[in-house]
């Protein structure tokens, strides 16, 4: 498998952190990320779960995936690391292979406002950190002030290709102690390129609640 490391924050490599491969919470294989925040590791198909540490600027920080290695068949993935998510935020990193070249999240606010790449931010309650056009991701939503209301989240591919083919996996932060991960074809529904992926339904009280598009 190849992988690439980048900061969720603004999809910046990162070079020199501590990448493991393990099963049954042993570590079978371990590399750092070279300057362009590449890695490979070789292993048997089989479920495996990655551990990305020591990143810098980032201390503390481990990220750590299940990923699927499948017997003759290279898989590139880009993972994204970030900081804790503060209480009382969201953030939902979108990531995906190497076709199509170009998806867009999308996220539509109880206010009316609707984040992507042509408006950025939304009056401080939520803003798009990168539009990634060149593959992989990833692309970055934080949802900073959250109000009552309903939020949906939707993943358009912009470039040519079919999406239930990119591979793309979209990880909500903030809602439980672990991510949240969404698997296109899995989770949600697709529709003339689009991705439709999760709504967010937000009480009076704060409390979110994931529900289906």
């Amino acid at each position: 498998m190849i992988g690439v490391v980048r900061r969720a924050s603004d999809a910046s490599f990162v070079a020199g952190a501590t990448v493991r491969l393990m099963a049954d919470k042993k570590v079978l294989r371990t590399v750092k990320s070279k300057d362009n925040g590449r890695f490979a590791i070789s292993a048997p198909g089989g479920s495996y779960v990655l551990s990305i540490s020591d990143i810098p600027q980032m201390p503390g920080v481990e990220f750590t995936e299940p990923v699927e290695v499948l017997n003759n068949r290279e898989t590139r993935r880009t993972y994204a690391v970030a900081s804790p998510v503060p209480n009382g935020q969201l953030r939902i990193v979108l990531t995906w292979g190497e076709t199509p070249r170009d998806l867009d999240s999308h996220l539509d606010l109880p206010s009316g406002c609707h984040v992507y790449y042509g408006r950025k931010q939304c009056n401080g309650e939520a803003s798009l950190d990168t539009d990634v056009t060149d593959s992989f991701g990833p692309e970055t939503i934080n949802i900073r002030k959250l109000k009552p209301g309903v939020y949906k989240y939707k993943v358009h591919a912009f470039s040519s290709g079919a999406i239930e083919q990119s591979g793309a996996s979209v990880s909500l932060y903030g809602v439980k102690k672990e991510p949240v991960t969404f698997v296109v074809g899995r989770d949600g529904r697709v529709q003339s390129g689009n991705w439709f992926v999760f709504n967010l339904k937000v009480d009076a009280n704060g409390k979110v609640a994931v529900v289906d598009p």
